[in-house]
């Protein structure tokens, strides 16, 4: 029989003086009836004010453990545990509330969480990415709908760590039947910043070697890379894993009015919309994609009144001959690179490798997008969420202990630190108030913790030394964390449901991988070519009857967005 939280209704007045949402523009947590559904047992005030303060939560009577998955390797957890248990041995209700932590390895996870959905497992917390159908769990209720945990005194530790701005950018907005919404915030998410910076990893050592000129934008880095390739013949001089979005500013706010983020991308990663919007951001001009006829792009916002996307996928096809040409084919070894694409936060673990790989070559960064790159405030519009959630499944008894654990662990750093990084002076050491380096241990001693998929937090930030000792390197590293870096797109919060054209999708998502691989093979007239015959065949899929489902579907969240 399916195990049932047992739930009561708190009016939406009573709500009031537990949590109060900072972007109006998001909603609130109230479902359509003027509800929110809390776990039965959890008091919340009843004072007409939202300035009281929230009645007293919950006792914990009894020991209780929570089951934790998580994404990813763990190792040594147990010391970890124990030193927790050590920590809250004198509080009333954190020393009867003791973790279980166990891990699957990515490869496996996906199919894990569904079967853990599907069997309603014993599970109270766990990790679930955007990827592992996040979004149909919770238009299919599987997840708990956390609200009343956040902005709530009784849970300092949560508020502590989760600003309202951070909550809002939180907030789902499930789309019904009717096409109407309602609101919740199923789950926490993972963030240190809110987006990565993409880029390049470059060899400095080889720079200075043939006395290039500094890189600081396009020409530059590219003017390198040809000097490399025409001096280094055993090396290429570029090495990609991820070509989809280069020459696109993807996140960049240089647009006005219109946005492209994750939640839009119907096809996948291979083919980015763009979503074109009125200048009050509440109306739906059109939705357009390479290869779109004229009269689609008549549609956008003045500026992008043309195939502004193509252009940006064809420019890309200058790099194509610095690449290993024989890409996408089996049993294809890259040489040594002159540049390799990166994300910021992966920088340093490249650069070790690299260094491993070839000893004596010096690594720096570059920052592709010129709005980060010259750390310009504002310039990153996005959800202000990232991709990674700690979810708690609708059917567990135990939602009050799950949520006191997590404000006990985001209520400090010492205790963020804890689950983060080990036991300071066994498995790491402070540098400072914000660094911090690995203890010099063995590897079978060694904590090990994918923060991403359990305890990442902006509030709670340390740099490593490689970072502390480049002061460039640094400086972006501290434009990524800084909340001013962002905006809070206006479709942040949206969901598209492909029910109505699963197969069309289907079939167009297929049409797309192939055309990605196609622009990173040819010039530029036979990438114009390709997106050409691309965007027929995808019209031949249905492309059309998307398009028109989108906007649509686009214009009620808004509608029900702007109505809060």
């Amino acid at each position: 029989m399916k195990k049932k939280q047992l739930m009561k209704k708190v009016t939406a007045l009573a709500l009031t003086a537990v949590m109060a949402f900072g972007l109006a523009a998001c909603g609130s947590t109230t479902d359509n009836a003027g509800t929110v559904t809390v776990s039965e047992g959890t008091e919340v005030a009843t004072a007409e004010s939202a300035g009281e303060t929230a009645a007293p939560a919950p006792a914990i009577t009894e020991d209780v453990t929570i089951n934790i998955r998580v994404m990813n390797e763990v190792k040594n957890v147990d010391k970890v545990i124990a030193k927790y248990e050590e920590m809250v041995a004198d509080d009333p209700v954190m020393s009867k509330i003791h973790p279980n932590i166990e891990f699957v390895v990515g490869a496996d996870y996906k199919d894990k969480v569904n079967m853990a959905v599907a069997a309603q497992e014993d599970l109270d917390l766990m990790f679930c990415g955007s990827w592992h159908g996040l979004s149909k769990f919770i238009q299919e209720g599987s997840l708990a709908d956390l609200s009343a945990y956040y902005n709530n005194d009784n849970f300092p530790g949560l508020k502590k760590a989760f600003s309202p701005d951070f909550v809002a950018a939180m907030t789902s907005y499930v789309r019904q039947e009717d096409g109407s919404y309602k609101t919740g915030v199923y789950g926490i998410n993972m963030a240190t910043a809110f987006e990565d910076s993409r880029g390049f990893m470059y060899r400095e050592d080889l720079r200075k070697k043939y006395n290039c000129d500094p890189i600081t934008d396009r020409d530059s880095l590219m003017a390198f890379v040809k000097t490399v390739t025409e001096n280094e013949p055993d090396m290429q001089g570029i090495s990609f894993w991820n070509m989809f979005y280069w020459d696109s500013p993807v996140y960049s706010g240089k647009h006005d009015h219109v946005f492209t983020q994750d939640s839009t991308e119907v096809f996948g990663d291979q083919t980015r919309l763009y979503v074109g919007l009125s200048e009050d951001n509440k109306t739906v001009l059109n939705v357009v994609l390479p290869g779109d006829a004229d009269e689609e792009f008549a549609k956008m916002p003045a500026g992008y009144q043309y195939d502004f996307i193509s252009e940006y996928m064809i420019k890309r096809t200058e790099w194509n001959p610095y690449m290993n040409p024989h890409r996408g084919e089996e049993d294809t070894v890259e040489k040594d690179a002159a540049i390799s694409y990166s994300a910021l936060s992966e920088f340093e673990t490249r650069s070790k490798e690299a260094m491993e790989k070839v000893p004596g070559s010096e690594w720096k960064f570059y920052v592709l997008e010129d709005a980060q790159r010259n750390k310009e405030e504002g310039a990153v519009i996005c959800d202000m969420a990232t991709n990674n959630w700690l979810v708690v499944p609708e059917w567990s008894e135990k939602i009050d202990a799950t949520m006191y654990f997590l404000d006990w662990m985001f209520g400090s750093k010492e205790a963020h630190d804890l689950f983060q990084y080990g036991i300071e002076g066994e498995d790491w050491v402070a540098i400072g108030e914000d660094g911090m380096k690995a203890a010099d241990i063995s590897e079978d001693e060694k904590y090990v913790m994918p923060g991403y998929s359990f305890c990442w937090n902006p509030t709670y930030v340390r740099y490593s030394e490689l970072v502390l000792n480049d002061p460039e390197l640094k400086a972006d590293f501290d434009y990524t964390y800084a909340a001013s870096t962002y905006q809070l797109s206006p479709l942040a919060g949206f969901a598209f449901d492909a029910s109505n054209v699963e197969t069309e999708v289907a079939n167009i998502s297929a049409l797309s991988n192939e055309l990605q691989f196609h622009l990173s093979k040819y010039d530029a007239a036979e990438a114009a070519e390709k997106i050409a015959t691309w965007h027929q065949d995808a019209e031949d899929a249905g492309l059309e009857a998307v398009r028109q489902e989108l906007i649509t579907q686009l214009q009620q969240f808004l509608d029900a967005k702007n109505a809060q």
